[in-house]
């Protein structure tokens, strides 16, 4: 039987000493020291067993093991951790809710919000927070830059108070702090006008006469060459989801308070 210990005292000098399960065992290295590194004190070591619980072999435990083994443990440490913490945010929270936040976040993160179709240029694709950053940087020509990629900035701000909009009610005890649910559609809403806006104010002053036919003809062309990739219309339908079930709270709030008030007037009276 194998069980794993501990070399307390080398033998170079009288026997050696292992503790194994908190138990002292003496050893000496001849014919039981299965390894060529020597014992020497701190040493994990294999100590196997015969049925009369007497040491019949050692073997040096490698350092490459021990480290697989650590972090095995502390691997499934933080998974029995982390499991509980999700647990905990999902009792609070509400795991629909958090669901639809991660969604939005991995949306905005990671999926394609919109893309432009140039001539030359070919196909530029942009997630949300990429459009973020270029709306803070106020020169939407910056998109046309492969390699650009500015801060969100100010615009940042407001996409974390939007994701943090659905839990408002468990932190404001206002019957209107469920309309926090509101905030990322309008959010997206927001992000939407200014990126038309930006757009459109990139090609300068309205200006008369046959430039200005120009003007708008550029300006239709990238109009066209828009368009909303699959991250904007998943952001959407978890948008409205949080504005629909926001406003379903925020209308029973009210309708409690209602009742309450009713209540109240008739044993009053």
């Amino acid at each position: 039987m194998a069980k794993r210990g501990k070399v307390l005292r080398d033998p170079h000098a009288g026997p050696g000493l292992l503790i194994v399960e908190g138990r002292q065992y003496p050893f000496i290295m001849e014919g039981v020291w299965g390894s060529e590194v020597p014992p020497k004190p701190g040493l994990a070591v294999e100590v196997e067993f015969d049925s009369l619980d007497k040491i019949i072999g050692i073997t040096a435990l490698p350092e490459s093991q021990i480290a697989k083994e650590q972090a095995e443990i502390a691997l499934a440490a933080a998974k029995k951790r982390g499991a509980a913490l999700a647990a905990s945010l999902a009792a609070k929270f509400g795991l629909p809710r958090l669901v639809a936040a991660g969604l939005l976040i991995f949306s905005w993160s990671f999926l394609t919000a919109a893309s432009l179709e140039l001539p030359f240029l070919g196909k530029l694709e942009f997630t949300l927070w990429q459009a973020l950053g270029y709306l803070n940087s106020g020169n939407p020509m910056q998109a046309l830059e492969r390699h650009g990629n500015p801060g969100s900035g100010f615009w940042g701000f407001l996409a974390f108070a939007a994701l943090a909009g659905p839990f408002l009610h468990h932190f404001w005890k206002d019957k209107r702090a469920a309309l926090g649910g509101l905030l990322p559609l309008a959010f997206m809403v927001l992000v939407g006008i200014a990126i038309r806006s930006s757009m459109q104010s990139s090609f300068g002053a309205a200006i008369e006469g046959p430039y200005g036919n120009l003007q708008r003809q550029a300006q239709d062309e990238m109009m066209n060459a828009f368009s909303f990739g699959f991250g904007t219309y998943l952001s959407i339908v978890v948008s409205l989801y949080l504005s629909v079930i926001s406003a379903k709270e925020f209308l029973i709030a009210v309708g409690g308070e209602g009742r309450k008030f009713e209540e109240s007037q008739r044993s009053a009276a």
